[in-house]
């Protein structure tokens, strides 16, 4: 089997090519990672799909949880035909989709090497800029494309499906907005010609929203199980428990992920492209440091009160800002742990040799197993 199928090309044999020259394990081969569960993984390799493993080495030596592998990524393997492949390495990645952990201050890897994002929301009860402005900061910062699909358009009148696909192209210059239904088809023609052969693209949203539907249509097949929403909200559970890729008739690759209850950025440096439109006016103000409050001239302050910008729009984007401060400081907490996690392993390394036994350290296990 022929992994250009799955995206290999000229760029990533360079870079196996490079990680080759740096080993002395002469048996390694590439692959591409499709599905992560709990406690293993699915690749595509030059023979088929298989089953693989992280090496101890790898897990020890990873300090970062973001570094570890995920769906998307090309890893180095040491390949086995009598039962998993052992992962050795992550090849650099392209793109990288992370979010903040909900109790943490690490990130956490939602996926690698993506070329769009498909951020689905429904028309009805989930339909929300402020969170699209969270998923499309957080795919701009990952070096991917964002693309809107709302779904369940049959549920709504076509003036208000027009009036909402307006409203999201207004706040999103440059991101591509369709509509789509589930029930009657419309709107899946428009997609098929944004799906191109060997491209990865992966689905983001929240549970109930459609995802699932939307992957069954494409792949003509019940591939995945679906379930009712509530009729008082529209809210639905989670039915995929997993992140995994599928290949389309069409030969593009589709990531289907589990519903997200939360998007805490991680970085922020997609919050400009995001809010492209409140970096436009500001450039208009009167004082370069307008703060844009009650200072005189101020060009955010005069959009708001003729309804060119929403109150709410800016409301979001403050919000995120101040965000960004907290997550500042969480970061240098964040590099302070991996410092003390490297000099613990260090020592470890050091008393092991000095005893010739294994050294028993909780806090350094805990933080392993984290």
């Amino acid at each position: 089997m022929k992994l250009n199928k799955f995206g290999w090309n000229e760029k990533w044999e360079s870079a196996f090519q490079e990680y080759q020259k740096k080993s002395t394990n002469e048996t390694l081969e590439p692959a591409r990672l499709t599905a992560v569960f709990s406690d293993r993984y699915r690749i595509q390799t030059k023979k088929g799909e298989r089953e693989a493993q992280v090496s101890g080495k790898m897990i020890f030596e990873t300090l970062y949880a973001s570094k570890n592998p995920t769906v998307g990524d090309w890893v180095v393997i040491e390949y086995n035909d009598c039962g998993p492949s052992v992962i050795k390495g992550v090849l650099p990645r392209a793109s990288c989709l992370q979010r903040q952990e909900a109790d943490g201050i690490e990130a956490q890897v939602i996926g690698a090497n993506v070329d769009l994002c498909i951020l689905v929301q429904s028309v009805i009860g989930d339909y929300s800029i402020a969170r699209l402005d969270r998923y499309i900061a957080m795919v701009w910062d990952a070096g991917s494309t964002p693309m809107v699909v709302l779904t369940k358009t049959d549920l709504v009148s076509e003036e208000e499906v027009i009036l909402k696909v307006k409203e999201l192209e207004y706040a999103f210059p440059g991101v591509d907005v369709l509509a789509v239904s589930a029930v009657t088809n419309e709107g899946i023609d428009k997609l098929w010609p944004l799906l191109e052969p060997h491209k990865t693209y992966m689905v983001l949203g929240s549970s109930g929203v459609g995802k699932s539907t939307l992957l069954n249509i494409l792949m003509e097949e019940e591939i995945m199980k679906t379930a009712e929403v509530r009729e008082d909200d529209q809210k639905g559970r989670h039915t995929t428990t997993h992140r995994q890729m599928f290949t389309l008739k069409n030969g593009a690759l589709y990531i289907d992920t589990p519903g997200m209850r939360e998007v805490g950025l991680f970085n922020y440096e997609g919050l400009d492209k995001a809010f492209s439109d409140v970096g436009k006016l500001a450039k208009n103000c009167k004082f370069a440091d307008c703060k844009h409050r009650d200072e005189p001239q101020c060009a955010v302050q005069e959009a708001m009160e003729t309804g060119r910008l929403s109150q709410d729009r800016w409301e979001s984007y403050l919000k995120l800002k101040t965000e960004e401060k907290i997550h500042r400081r969480k970061q240098i907490t964040l590099q302070k742990k991996a410092a003390k996690a490297k000099i613990k392993r260090q020592k470890s390394h050091y008393k092991d040799f000095k005893r010739g036994g294994v050294t028993e350290d909780k806090e350094l296990r805990q933080w392993m197993q984290s």
